[in-house]
């Protein structure tokens, strides 16, 4: 029985090949698309889900209430904190400490290499998380003093083939450091990386490294702790806050607990994390996943709105089967096989679509996408009963419609479709395409936004800057002898040493403006600079004067700000006045026009720049663009000569600088693609059914230019109904759109007002589409013979 309904179901498909093909085309295309969607999803979602204890791991932050400080929520803790919770707290079992590094400069038998995710930590390290190692004993690795763990792809880099166990080598002031054991690379999805690890352990108890690590006066230790129970964590929270008042931690700073599962999509406005890689928003995961349904919607929508409508022309077979003795259930299994064979041909279409086009999508899955999502049985399985679920739910409706009819009635040619059928359709119109609306209007706006971040005036120029690394103590003493060759270069138009550059984590301070009550806490954002770096950046002075080595007092007892600072401090003349850093107070000699420091989710803070004029670990150079492939020859070479031993870092800060919106950028792409394919799946099916609307009213067409109607008004009469539908989406759409846009433009301290004149352009862009697609199908209807019409049966 089964076979004979297989074979009934393949003939159907091939009599009707137009309405098959719409259906596969939409179906493949929305399956490939969710798939692709889920992908993501699931990769955003596993961030280190490897661990065996995750549930019990969580990351100590801090809040910090001061005034001055908009974004209060930071990715660091006091040193002593991590220590002091797990000898005091039972349901702490275990505590790591870590400080990362970024890119260090390392020095292997007078060669140099940079490693790209420096850090210091305990031992714990290997306790608390399952990061491998290949070589070497996790029971006592980074227990000793001066040692080190390098993973594999380094060691490889730094000793080649030899093994690196008992190799020394030098980072920074750290000259000897023993190589104790080889990691594994991270190949998972973990919100930390390293690929050189240094132990914390001091012999020496008097350093002053042991000392910050027993420090209840710094926000700047990274920790995590290991609880026994989770459900412990509002418990634990509770002794960390009495722990820290018995330590006499300033009032402003509050402790809170993240599970580490939350530390990569639920860390947004958390600063001073940039160990946190590749970090991003949860609800750009929700609103993808969100696209991703509401594509596979669309799809299925069509199918159903399809099979119904085609449903009508199947009414007379219906009659002739019951009238040779088919039951009602044989009938119903018959259009419910040829709909889920439909689903699972459009399901195995969509697996190659994701094989030729997955290259193009950025996720960090090095196999092809098809095979990767093949190779998971769960994924596999989900999505055969997803394509038999709507196979089975798409086919139902015209199965148990047809099925009840008198075959008499159907026979005669007396059957009609009915309006309920009618309803469904015009139904599944509109949400089809209310969806596709709320796309078009949410990627604009992104657009918008995204566009708005690009252009803001950041308070500098980004352009024609490369900054090279020069924090390495062996690099200090040649620094004057670089800026001097490289000045000679006339493409090279200025040069600047400067502590940190706008988009690096500044550090923060405490101070004492003048005027303010003593009981009031203000901590602000800190960093240095030489008197050219200003110039070099293109910022501007909005008050007083600059930095210059004429005034000898300059380095000890001025302060630049910020308009932030002034304005949070209410000062209608800020020059002259006092601000306190701890023991030393500074005058203020100038106020600088607010520049863009970290990203636009956050506000600007109250900012103080220091004058520095030997020292810092970044060298800013501006280039003339128009050589600037000679340019970056010339500074190799004047780098070769001075540091010969050493390799050139440098970036393009322009670059740099953009990478605090890559998360965005990305974001903004995907919504744009998958926009587009939903309204073409949306389309596609609207050109089914209005084929399908002009074919049942070919007799009514016939009559109507046989009594002189003209083909523009056929076409019109045609496309009418499909307007009204597309107009009533618009109308749902709009305030669907405005809230959830409102909504996520509410992340960002600076952003574009919704403009109503996307809602316009949104609904005469959808409008336009639909009308064309109705409109082709109107006129091959409008421009057919009468004659065949009038015949048509």
């Amino acid at each position: 029985m089964f076979k004979n309904y297989l074979k009934i179901a393949l003939r159907s498909l091939l009599k009707s090949r137009g309405t098959s093909a719409i259906n596969i085309a939409g179906l493949s295309i929305g399956f490939a698309c969710c798939i692709i969607i889920f992908l993501f999803v699931q990769n955003e979602m596993s961030y280190d889900r490897f661990h065996k204890k995750a549930d019990n791991i969580f990351r100590v932050l801090t809040i910090d209430e001061a005034l001055g400080v908009s974004s209060n929520l930071v990715g660091i803790t006091l040193p002593a904190l991590g220590e002091a919770m797990e000898e005091n707290f039972p349901e702490v079992v275990d505590r790591v400490r870590m400080i990362p590094q970024g890119r260090q400069l390392i020095n292997y038998e007078q060669q140099g290499f940079y490693t790209e995710h420096f850090a210091y930590a305990e031992p714990s390290l290997f306790d608390v998380f399952d990061f491998e190692l290949v070589d070497g004993d996790t029971e006592s690795a980074l227990e000793q003093p001066n040692t080190v763990v390098v993973t594999q792809s380094m060691a490889e880099r730094t000793f080649g083939g030899e093994r690196a166990i008992g190799k020394r080598i030098d980072i920074g002031n750290q000259a000897g450091l023993e190589v104790v054991a080889v990691m594994k690379d991270i190949d998972q999805n973990s919100h930390l990386n390293f690929d050189v690890i240094v132990s914390m352990q001091q012999a020496d108890t008097t350093s002053g490294f042991y000392q910050f690590l027993h420090s209840w006066q710094s926000i700047s230790m990274v920790t995590y702790v290991e609880l026994a129970d989770p459900a412990s964590e509002a418990n634990v929270e509770t002794k960390m806050e009495e722990l820290i008042r018995a330590n006499d931690v300033g009032d402003n700073f509050k402790v809170t607990l993240q599970p580490l599962a939350d530390a990569h999509l639920k860390s947004s406005g958390i600063l001073f994390e940039n160990y946190n890689l590749n970090k991003t928003d949860i609800s750009y995961v929700y609103t993808l996943a969100a696209v991703g349904v509401f594509v596979i919607l669309i799809a299925s929508f069509n199918f159903m709105n399809l099979s119904t409508a085609r449903s009508a022309n199947r009414a007379q077979e219906v009659g002739v089967r019951k009238v040779f003795g088919a039951f009602r259930v044989q009938l119903i299994n018959q259009f419910i096989l040829e709909s889920v064979v439909l689903c699972l041909v459009s399901l195995v279409l969509a697996l190659l679509i994701v094989s030729l086009v997955g290259a193009l999508v950025n996720l960090p899955i090095e196999q092809n996408l098809a095979l990767y999502f093949i190779s998971n049985l769960q994924w596999v399985l989900f999505a055969l009963l997803f394509a038999i679920g709507l196979g089975v739910l798409s086919g139902s409706y015209p199965a148990f419609m047809l099925s009840a009819f008198n075959p008499i009635s159907t026979l005669r040619g007396s059957f009609k479709t009915s309006t309920k059928g009618v309803m469904l359709r015009k139904g599944l119109v509109v949400f089809q395409f209310t969806i596709s609306i709320v796309m078009i209007i949410g990627t604009a706006i992104v657009y918008d936004q995204l566009q708005h971040q690009r252009n803001i005036d950041k308070g500098f120029d980004p352009e024609q800057v490369l900054t090279l690394n020069i924090g390495h103590p062996s690099l200090q003493q040649s620094i004057s002898v670089l800026k001097n060759k490289l000045e000679q270069s006339p493409d090279i138009l200025a040069t600047a040493r400067t502590g940190g550059m706008p988009g690096r984590t500044f550090g923060r301070r405490g101070v004492r403006p003048e005027g303010v009550p003593e009981e009031d806490t203000w901590i602000i954002s800190v960093f240095g600079f030489d008197e050219y770096f200003m110039e070099l950046m293109e910022m501007e002075m909005l008050e007083g004067r600059m930095y210059s080595r004429d005034m000898a007092t300059d380095q000890q007892e001025a302060i630049l700000v910020n308009e932030a600072f002034v304005r949070e401090l209410g000062w209608e003349e800020p020059i002259g006045k006092k601000v306190g850093f701890g023991q030393q107070e500074r005058t203020i000699i100038g106020v600088v026009k607010d520049f863009h420091f970290t990203n636009m989710r956050h506000k600007i803070e109250p900012l103080a720049m220091f004058y520095n004029p030997d020292g810092g670990g970044n060298l800013a150079v501006k280039f003339n663009a128009s050589n600037a492939s000679q340019t970056i020859q010339f500074i190799q070479s004047a780098w070769d000569e001075i540091y010969p031993s050493s390799p050139l870092e440098y970036r393009f800060f322009d670059e740099e600088f953009g990478q605090q919106y890559a998360s965005d950028e990305r974001f903004g792409k995907l919504v744009f693609s998958f926009t587009w394919l939903a309204i073409f799946i949306a389309c596609l099916g609207l050109f089914g059914l209005s084929a399908f609307t002009a074919e049942q009213k070919t007799k009514e067409i016939g009559v109507r230019k046989v009594l002189g109607a003209s083909v523009g008004g056929i076409v019109v009469l045609l496309s009418r109904q499909f307007s009204f539908l597309i107009v009533f989406a618009v109308l749902l759409a709009a305030p669907i759109a405005y809230y959830i846009m409102n909504l996520w433009l509410s992340d960002f301290e600076y952003r574009v007002n919704i403009n109503p004149l996307w809602f316009v352009v949104s609904a005469v862009v959808a409008l336009g589409i639909a009308l064309l697609t109705v409109t082709y199908q109107s006129i091959k209807a409008a421009t057919a013979n009468p004659v065949r019409a009038l015949r048509y049966e």
